[in-house]
């Protein structure tokens, strides 16, 4: 279906009746019992940009059965996230499919329950923890470097997610579980993970259908199930058998495995701990690996932001290892890959459900309307964002930054169920973006062809872009050829 077919059919609130309350504006019937689905699927992101600019910053989509208000502007994320979250929570259908997967980690947790977990975790996310933790990350990095340099060698493309997938892997497993994993496992929840991932993606799109139309792949869901608790229940038995000594570098699991809530003296069960690691490593693996590829495709069609990149890489680290003192100096560095999570936020969309009744810029919001933030649009939201399709790092600097409305940019969301690893990711996509211009030169290998956004769980790339690698030089990473 075409999209202005879809759009054509909007309905208007303008034309209801007075003194009624005003609900927002229906984008397109559609087909009938699929509603604005198959549009969805073949236009992707843009039916949200189009359907903002005609309808307003709050419209209402009928995806197959289920009804989605979504709102488009930062002052609905502050009411619904911030100011009234109370409002508003993780219950139903949608939330029900993504527990499969999660159980009960902090991702869809709710209530006290919630509060306690993030409690126990989040002092293991301050940036003095996290930069206790570079130099196992650089470590990973460069072990995963070899597939680039036998790519460099041969003069072989490289398939942006299938070479930042294995990197990111290798850094949120070294981080989460130190040593104590080996390949075979790895390898294991990377590809249950990525199945899992989009399999309840399916799922929550054919949310309301009878319950006899079945959702493809169900049998491989509970075998990837399967396969990722054995390894992860393994790996967790493990941990507390053999505690690691007070005083020793501890892996994310580990601190975990030994913190004690203050408030009942209990420490995390290890259905606990298996629930909270999936979500880390989950969350963070395809999320990251798709902010770096978006990176890296933006970079290779600006030259002039590249050569920029690498001028401040060589002059803050040169020919020598990264580590936490340099990431506060690579500026730039932490600006692009902040601008590439706003053209293409891997977590494109925040939702919730309204557990009572509400009004959202006059729009009477009835309780348990399925609202949905759609990231993707606010990041291109042309009150906030001057010609928002354009690639400008430059947009992240702290006297910008200072006069745009703070939740303009939310790729990890906000309020108090911001997510936790944030620090996490922007130091991982530092320390990459930092150790690549050390040490290869990149060009794009078919630039004619960039990749398109994909919506799944995650914003996906439709035809995976590919890139061509060579080393900058004998003798040191940072050598300082041109780009």
């Amino acid at each position: 279906m075409e999209l202005n077919t879809v759009l054509d059919s909007a309905s208007s609130s303008a034309s209801q009746a007075p003194g009624l309350p005003r609900t927002p504006p229906l984008v397109g019937g559609g087909l009938p019992l699929l509603g604005s689905l198959p549009a969805l699927l073949s236009q992707q992101a843009e039916l949200f940009l189009r359907a903002r600019a005609r309808y307003g910053d709050v419209y209402r989509m009928r995806l197959g059965p289920v009804s989605v208000t979504v709102v488009n502007h930062p002052r609905h994320v502050q009411h619904v996230f911030r100011d009234s979250s109370a409002k508003y929570g993780k219950g139903g259908a949608l939330w029900d499919s993504v527990r499969t997967l999660l159980g009960n980690g902090l991702g869809v947790s709710e209530g006290d329950y919630w509060l306690r977990q993030r409690r126990m975790m989040q002092r293991h996310f301050h940036r003095e923890q996290i930069d206790e933790l570079v130099s196992l990350m650089v470590d990973a990095i460069d072990e995963e470097l070899a597939v680039w340099d036998a790519a460099a060698e041969a003069g072989s493309p490289l398939s942006a997610m299938r070479a930042f997938s294995p990197v990111v892997m290798k850094m949120i497993v070294r981080a989460l579980f130190g040593g104590d994993i080996c390949r075979e496992e790895v390898e294991v929840i990377a590809a249950s993970g990525t199945f899992a991932f989009g399999h309840v993606f399916r799922g929550i799109i054919a949310q309301g259908l009878p319950a006899w139309v079945p959702v493809p792949g169900g049998r491989r869901y509970q075998r990837a199930l399967r396969d990722m608790d054995a390894v992860l229940f393994k790996i967790i038995e493990r941990g507390q058998r053999h505690p690691q000594p007070a005083g020793a570098s501890k892996s994310l699991l580990a601190s975990l495995i030994g913190t004690v809530d203050p408030e009942t003296g209990q420490r995390m069960t290890a259905g606990q701990l298996r629930d909270e690691a999936l979500t880390l490593l989950l969350a963070g693996y395809e999320s990251s690996a798709l902010a770096l590829s978006w990176s890296l495709q933006l970079l290779l069609r600006e030259p002039a932001a590249l050569a920029e990149l690498r001028a401040e890489v060589d002059a803050v680290i040169g020919g020598s290892r990264p580590n936490a003192s340099h990431l506060y100096q690579l500026h730039y560095t932490r600006m692009v890959f902040q601008e590439a999570l706003r053209m293409y936020p891997p977590i494109w969309w925040l939702a919730r459900v309204a557990l009572v009744d509400d009004e959202i810029d006059g729009f009477h919001i009835p309780a348990g309307t399925f609202v949905l933030a759609a990231t993707y649009a606010i990041h291109r939201h042309p009150e906030f964002w001057e010609d928002p399709e354009r690639f400008d790092p430059g947009r992240f600097t702290p006297e910008r930054t200072a006069s745009r409305h703070k939740l303009a940019w939310i790729p990890f969301g906000t309020g108090q169920r911001q997510c936790i690893g944030r620090d996490f990711a922007l130091v991982e996509g530092q320390l990459v973006l930092a150790r690549l211009v050390q040490r290869y030169t990149l060009a794009a290998a078919q630039p004619d062809r960039p990749a398109v956004p994909s919506l799944s769980m995650t914003l996906r790339m439709k035809k995976e872009m590919s890139f061509r690698v060579k080393r900058r030089g004998p003798g040191r990473e940072g050598a300082r050829p041109g780009v």
